[in-house]
């Protein structure tokens, strides 16, 4: 199967596909055939994205969601207007960078709404609907942070002896077994690419890094 037709007939949802590592996303997965939700909670940005994917092939058709992946109201009702996808990339995420002693409580709160709950409701909800369809399989990918291995203020070290900017794209807790009856794939991919999440924004639309690119490409194609 070539290359262009891989995902063609696939249903896909990409959260944070208004900018950054969610649009490059939607276009990759767009130009592998698949259809393309493009959640974010910007409506103008989701579609943004969504008016630029390709959309030539047999039955490809895409749409823009609004969702605030921080509520549980919103997600649900996100969910429960598409079918359900049997590929799903979390990557909304906020960041409120301080130090300890200067970080707010309600930065912090907001950070961990948007990045861990927002993931945890996300998946819930898609895994829910994968289950109650009887779908066979699926595949659920978390875009993380090698922050989350390596330490902020050692990224800049680390990006020197790494490609395409790029560092330890990696995966954690994939699962199956009897407590998982539809058999879905979860992981979680710790890339480093700058993003408008940074002080230095620059659009990576397009831009997807080629590490990253095949990683994410490779998980779905196991579901």
């Amino acid at each position: 199967m070539t290359a262009a037709t891989r995902l063609i007939s696939r249903l896909t949802l990409v959260t944070g596909g208004g900018s950054g590592i969610g649009r490059a996303v939607c276009q990759r997965l767009a130009s592998e055939g698949a259809s393309v939700v493009v959640a974010d909670i910007s409506e103008e940005s989701a579609n943004e994205t969504m008016v630029g994917l390709q959309n030539e092939l047999r039955g490809q058709g895409h749409m823009a969601a609004v969702v605030d992946v921080s509520s549980k109201e919103s997600v649900k009702k996100l969910v429960t207007r598409i079918q359900p996808p049997s590929v799903c990339v979390n990557a909304a995420g906020i960041t409120q960078d301080h130090f300890l002693l200067n970080m707010e409580e309600d930065h912090f709160d907001r950070v961990i709404q948007v990045n861990l709950k927002g993931s945890f409701l996300i998946t819930q909800a898609v895994a829910q609907a994968l289950v109650a369809c009887g779908a066979p399989k699926g595949s659920i990918i978390t875009v993380g942070s090698i922050v989350g291995k390596v330490r902020e203020l050692q990224r800049d070290e680390v990006d020197r002896d790494t490609q395409n900017n790029v560092t330890n794209v990696g995966t954690i807790g994939e699962r199956g077994g009897e407590d998982n009856p539809a058999r879905v794939l979860y992981k979680t991919i710790m890339p480093d690419v700058k993003t408008p999440l940074k002080v230095i924004k620059y659009d990576t639309a397009g831009k997807l890094p080629y590490c990253l690119k095949q990683i994410l490409i490779q998980q779905v194609l196991k579901s």
